[in-house]
């Protein structure tokens, strides 16, 4: 039978503590931890359950959920069908949340041949995980809090009754220094008779056991009623048995064997736990820090509890940390929705949205703030850099960013997208968010790859008045791979050098001698680069503005941001790099207010660099308001009116050259007024003038049907792969021309590409 909620209802599920029982029979449930579950429109007690299994880490598989009745806190009640489950949120159907008890409960099987009655125990505890509340008495029964009396007939089947000592269990032949932390596990199993409140309690107690006495063990018996575990040291008589007290969920050690003979010498095999395990261990270390590696966390463990984990396990185990730390990953895919309403409401003008595919799992996601709308369009350079990098988060996907350059010729974050894969049509989608943010009509440089179909979108989105300007780092790239092989280190490394060259090149002269220099060591990579479309890449043909910049390289702003933040889930990984931003804008806001010069810093320096060369400058007037300058056999010409010189300095950068700067001052004229505006100090403060705002309650709870209509995002469908995800710590777009050139071996004796002497095939003469 369905349920129907007038009103959310927020169901609060305690796991994993115990109950205290006072002198009135009422109870009072401590330890543990709680979560909060929603209670949904048409929710049955399966699904109820589904929910609490995912929440919890765990499984359906003989959960028990209990309830007090409103204002009686002495009996519970117990939810087995679906009647039960719609009777329990009627009675709390007026208020906000009601609370429930995990409980686990293994079915019943055999009992063990009885041989010798057990002795009634002293004290016992209270168990959430047995469904029943157990109390201390003196008598051979134990009275529950449901009101039931339980004997306690098994037997115990004695091999030794010695309680053991940590001093029984040789110890590693690690250092006594080492594993400190483990020491304080020495005592968890004491021996014979000793009771847990479950079979998972003692299973636990075991492995924690096992690794303060640095031995390995196995399973021989592993079942709901009881266990038997080996040591895994062959030959070795290390032996413990235990299994539940019949009609009880205690479970008692009925048999063991204290002594090891295997010297400490333990099998190598890796360390097996559940990464759930692993994590809980470890999550207090990441809180504390956030950004400790994998490697570091595997180092820890092994000198604090003697346990080896490889990069992988040491990589889950982590994640699993941050989830119950931070939250799930699946869940910050549903708060997507209500994450990009909050960016819009909480910073007006910004544009915040996402796409699904057809299942409603997460497709892609666009992030554009007001702030950086405003910055780039009343302070920065019309140009952008375009680049993208991979995520290292654990349904992987890419970052693709557009980052602008401030008068300071600083990064300054514009938009960026995360995507599930970088193809043409995630690229097209990305700029087309962006053309709706930057309405501008003017002219636009790109600084771009030429692939991946950004080429078209460009032409198609910004019209055909943009420029698009092929990053150079990409290109030399492509040129080194193509041509791989086939030349030699240095043969390779000379051509990418003069096809950054010919790319800098101002005038046709000089890039034709760059491409015969390349001519002549290859005619092939001559026709490479002739082929290459230098109208989009070299100074001489390029029409758009892009102030000497030749490679996208302004992305690694945001590439160090994400290194710190993309394990982060999505919703909280986008909120970093808000921060991020936020905090960047008011730094440089504050700095550029201490300014005194007219100019900005860096660009400041580059005149009075080039005020300094204007001195060598010999100025001759030819006519009308063009000079003909002189600068040792280099003649070029000035027009001081359209702020032009033959050289094209002044055009490229956007500061006068020491040519115009000698015409400048030959006339009384200051060359501060003849620069870019984009470098004045007010201008940059402009582009630092508003603010990005805080997102606050980024968190959520997401209702497996939102409640007003709008879609449920769910994860990608593509989950990282195991092992390392490789990242680039240095793009293609932020190399020198001779950066990522790897030398090939070369044969001392044929002179060959790709092998050396040892390999060389070449029969000797």
């Amino acid at each position: 039978m369905a349920i129907v909620l007038s009103k959310k209802m927020i169901a609060i599920c305690h796991y994993g503590g115990d109950f205290d029982i006072y002198d009135d029979g009422s109870m009072n449930y401590i330890g543990g931890e709680a979560y909060a579950v929603d209670l949904d429109e048409n929710m049955q007690l399966a699904g109820f359950k589904q929910e609490i299994a995912e929440t919890i880490d765990s499984t359906v598989d003989g959960m028990i959920i209990k309830y007090f009745l409103p204002g009686n806190k002495k009996n519970l009640i117990t939810v087995s069908k679906d009647k039960d489950f719609q009777r329990m949120v009627t009675y709390y159907k007026e208020a906000d949340q009601l609370e429930v008890f995990i409980m686990k409960e293994a079915p019943p099987g055999k009992n063990t041949k009885k041989k010798q009655p057990a002795r009634r125990p002293q004290k016992t505890t209270p168990n959430p995980d047995a469904g029943a509340i157990v109390q201390t008495t003196p008598a051979s029964t134990v009275t529950t809090g449901l009101n039931n009396a339980v004997a306690l007939n098994d037997t115990v089947d004695i091999e030794t009754n010695t309680d053991i000592t940590p001093a029984a269990v040789p110890i590693s032949s690690m250092d006594n220094d080492q594993r400190i932390a483990a020491k304080q596990w020495e005592n968890l199993i004491t021996g014979v008779g000793q009771r847990f409140h479950s079979l998972a309690e003692f299973r636990e107690a075991l492995r924690k056991y096992s690794i303060a006495h640095a031995f390995n063990f196995v399973y021989k018996k592993n079942e709901n009623q009881r266990v038997t575990v080996k040591c895994k040291a062959e030959g070795c008589p290390w032996r413990i048995h235990a299994s539940k007290l019949s009609t009880t969920q205690l479970v008692c050690i009925k048999t063991m064997r204290p002594l090891h003979n295997c010297q400490g010498v333990t099998s190598k095999a890796p360390f097996r736990a559940k990464r759930s395990w692993v994590g809980n261990l470890i999550k207090e270390k990441v809180k504390e820090s956030p950004k400790i590696k994998p490697k570091d966390i595997a180092n820890e463990l092994k000198r604090d509890y003697g346990i080896d984990l490889n990069y992988s396990q040491a990589r889950r185990a982590k994640e699993y940390a941050r989830e119950q730390l931070l939250g799930s990953y699946k869940d910050a895919y549903s708060e997507l929705p209500f994450f990009c309403e909050k960016i819009m409401e909480t910073n007006p003008g910004s544009l915040a949205t996402f796409s699904t595919n057809e299942d409603n799992s997460f497709h892609r996601l666009f992030v554009c703030f007001h702030a950086s709308i405003s910055g780039f369009l009343q302070g920065c350079r019309p140009l952008l850099f375009l680049d993208s990098t991979p995520l290292n988060s654990r349904y992987q996907g890419m970052l693709l960013t557009a980052t602008a350059a401030d008068g300071d010729d600083g990064a300054f974050p514009v938009a960026f997208a995360v995507i599930d894969e970088e193809n043409a049509d995630n690229w097209h989608w990305f700029l087309s968010q962006l053309k709706v943010v930057i309405p501008t009509t003017g002219q636009i440089t790109f600084v771009a790859d030429f692939q991946k179909g950004i080429r078209e979108s460009l032409r198609e989105i910004f019209g055909p008045e943009c420029f698009h300007a092929y990053c150079l780092g990409y290109l030399a790239e492509k040129l080194n791979k193509d041509l791989k092989g086939h030349f030699s280190h240095d043969a390779r490394r000379l051509m990418v050098e003069d096809l950054y060259s010919a790319a800098q090149a101002a005038k046709l002269e000089q890039f034709e001698k760059c491409t015969e220099d390349i001519k002549a060591i290859s005619p092939e990579a001559y026709n490479w680069v002739i082929r290459s479309e230098p109208e989009h890449w070299a100074n001489t043909f390029f029409g758009g503005l892009r102030y000497n910049h030749m490679t996208s390289n302004f992305g690694h702003l945001f590439y160090s941001w994400v290194s710190e933040a993309n394990e982060l889930p999505i919703t909280q990984m986008i909120d970093e790099l808000r921060g991020k931003m936020m905090q960047l804008i008011y730094t440089r806001r504050v700095e550029s207010s201490q300014w005194m010069t007219r100019l900005t810093p860096s660009m400041e320096e580059k005149l009075k660099n080039e005020i300094i060369r204007a001195r060598s400058v010999q100025v001759l007037r030819s006519h009308g308001s063009k000079f003909e300058v002189r600068y040792g056999e280099t003649v070029d010409v000035v027009d001081i009116e359209n702020w032009d010189c033959s050289c094209k300095g002044w055009l490229l950068t956007g500061l006068p050259c020491c040519h115009a700067i000698a015409v400048l001052e030959s006339y009384g004229r200051s060359p501060y007024d003849h620069c870019s505006r984009y470098f004045n100090v007010e201008t940059y403060q402009l582009t630092y003038a508003d603010s990005i705002h805080p997102i606050p309650n980024v968190e959520r709870l997401v209702d497996s049907e939102n409640e007003d209509g709008s879609i449920l995002v769910t994860p990608p469908p593509t989950m990282r792969t195991p092992g390392r995800t490789k990242i680039r710590k240095v793009a293609p777009g932020r190399i020198g021309p001779s950066d990522f050139l790897k030398r090939q071996l070369q044969c001392g004796k044929c002179k060959g590409l790709g092998h050396n002497k040892r390999s060389c095939k070449e029969i000797d003469e």
